[in-house]
C-alpha cells in the first residue's frame, strides 16, 4: 500500500506545486491517510516518532488519499 500512496503523492506533488508550496513546508514529514484507520494510526505513530529524531523536530503534515489517479504502468 506505501508504494501505490508513494506514487499517488509523487503525481499530486508534481501536479500541484503551488497546493505544495502553500501546504507542505520544506523539510515536513508527509503521512498519507486513507480511509483504512488502523493504516492512518500506524504510519502517524511512525511518522510522530520519527520527526521527533532530529532537533528541531520536523513538521508532520497528513495527507489524505480518498481515490487512486489512474497511471500508466511499465511496458516492461
Amino acid at each position: 500500500m506505501n508504494a501505490e500512496l508513494g506514487v499517488e503523492f509523487d503525481l499530486f506533488a508534481l501536479e500541484n506545486p503551488d497546493w505544495m508550496a502553500k501546504n507542505v513546508s520544506n523539510g515536513a514529514v508527509v503521512v498519507m491517510q486513507t480511509d483504512n484507520p488502523a493504516f492512518n494510526a500506524w504510519a502517524r505513530r511512525i511518522a510522530e516518532q520519527n520527526s521527533h529524531l532530529e532537533n528541531p523536530p520536523r513538521p508532520v503534515v497528513l495527507l489524505y488519499i480518498r481515490k487512486f489517479k489512474p497511471y500508466l504502468h511499465s511496458q516492461v
